[in-house]
């Protein structure tokens, strides 16, 4: 069975009989080839991104203050995820009336802080720079 994007069905063998497109056919990690990377974490897996580190007590680092973003146009989002993708986590705030704005209106009319971990702000204040 394979899936047919222009006419949004499951359809038999390999083109759409309607339509004439090729089907979307679906692929098993074992059936890929053995050189095709295949994704083992991260945020698009279900897991939550890099873990916090922890110091040499085995505490959680002390967050620090990175930069606010405005919460317009998926800017704060964007910035989590090209974190994330370097490993380095990170903690959005809403600053004051924000939380609720974003579910009102969709948006901070506050914008986004951003914290870091101490160990890891002069990595993600040269990622910020290249944002």
């Amino acid at each position: 069975m394979g899936w047919c994007e222009r006419c949004d069905c499951e359809r038999e063998g390999d083109r759409c009989p309607v339509c004439g497109s090729l089907l979307l056919q679906e692929i098993h990690p074992e059936d890929m080839p053995a050189d095709t990377p295949v994704p083992q974490s991260g945020p698009m897996n279900g897991e939550d991104g890099p873990a916090w580190p922890a110091d040499a007590k085995g505490e959680p680092e002390e967050p620090v203050f990175l930069t606010n973003l405005q919460d317009v146009g998926g800017y704060p989002q964007l910035l989590e995820a090209r974190l994330g993708a370097c490993g380095i986590p990170s903690v959005i705030r809403y600053p004051r009336e924000g939380g609720l704005g974003r579910v009102v209106l969709g948006f901070s009319g506050y914008g986004a802080q951003f914290f870091v971990p101490v160990s890891r702000l002069k990595e993600a204040r040269e990622l910020l720079v290249l944002f």
